[in-house]
């Protein structure tokens, strides 16, 4: 006994109706738009991932040493580096004015520095220094370099009429004077330089007080600097400095402390600044008449700044 078995087409059966047969229900059409919106969002969170990971991705600048030499008759130390460049985003200033030294706890000046790229991934670097006390021996101390280090956001522009308005000032002991020296006083004339990276910024810094220090101890009266703006220099004259006790010739524990009243144009910024510039190396010459005069060792030192209230 035989069966008939109709066949019937299931792409038929599957086939949606047409648009004119009828509108999607309020459900299909919310389910549809759920799903194009999700896979923005999922895009969008994406995106800001990467940002995130490339923009903040680490330094990973290293640095080994490849020699160092001392030279017994100047006691300048030469060391030669060679380093691992950072990523993309970051970019090593190497110059003189962003360099610092210390030998264990010992103060240092840095006279020179120089830097040569050796490869797309490696830079040879070398700094010159002196330290205090006498290194004539054989040192057991730890070497610490500082380098400053620019890292550059995808959101900056160097396209002509983008300003970036966030600005910021740094302040620089640059030059050491001292004069009319007496078997026990001196002046000290001691040059401040002020500048930012930002070009746009419009900052001026008007002195309240100031101190001259050795260590933790005053040794000056106070003073009254002039008024100081980005990129010009001024000077802070202590009158009658009694004279330090100078051994080998170097004073490396001078400190100057100044309390200023800043001001910027940008956003109305305003408050006091207290600058405090640290470990000033100060070396002393005596002519053959025995008159004393000193003058800054190495480059110009770099202030540390911290603005303490704003002002009404």
């Amino acid at each position: 006994m035989g069966y008939k078995t109709n066949s019937y087409d299931m792409a038929e059966e599957a086939t949606l109706p047409k648009t004119q047969d009828r509108e999607p229900t309020g459900k299909e059409g919310g389910l549809v738009c759920t799903g194009f919106c999700g896979g923005i969002f999922t895009v969008i969170a994406l995106l800001v991932y990467l940002y995130n990971f490339v923009d903040n991705a680490p330094c990973d600048a290293k640095f080994s040493i490849e020699s160092i030499a001392l030279s017994p008759s100047s006691a300048t130390w030469h060391v030669d580096f060679l380093v691992k460049n950072p990523s993309s985003r970051y970019s090593i200033l190497y110059g003189g004015d962003e360099t610092t030294v210390r030998l264990g706890p010992l103060n240092a000046a840095v006279l020179n520095t120089s830097h040569e790229r050796k490869s797309p991934s490696h830079t040879a670097f070398s700094v010159d220094f002196v330290a205090e006390g006498n290194t004539n021996g054989v040192v057991f101390e730890q070497l610490d370099i500082k380098l400053r280090a620019k890292h550059k956001n995808y959101g900056e522009s160097d396209n002509a009429g983008h300003v970036d308005i966030s600005c910021y000032v740094e302040l620089f002991a640059n030059s050491v004077s001292v004069s009319n020296a007496n078997v026990s006083t001196a002046d000290w004339r001691i040059g401040f330089v002020a500048r930012s990276p930002n070009t746009g910024c419009e900052i001026s810094l008007h002195p309240l007080s100031s101190r001259l220090l050795r260590g933790s101890h005053v040794i000056s009266n106070p003073s009254s600097p002039s008024p100081l703006s980005l990129g010009n220099s001024t000077d802070v004259v202590f009158e009658k400095v009694v004279l330090p006790q100078v051994t080998e010739d170097v004073i490396w524990d001078l400190r100057v402390e100044i309390l200023y009243a800043m001001k910027t144009r940008v956003r109305d910024v305003r408050g006091l600044l207290t600058a405090v510039c640290p470990d000033i190396p100060v070396k002393f010459t005596t002519d053959p008449a025995g008159k004393m005069t000193g003058s800054l060792l190495g480059y110009m030192r770099r202030c540390e700044l911290e603005l303490r209230a704003d002002l009404a």
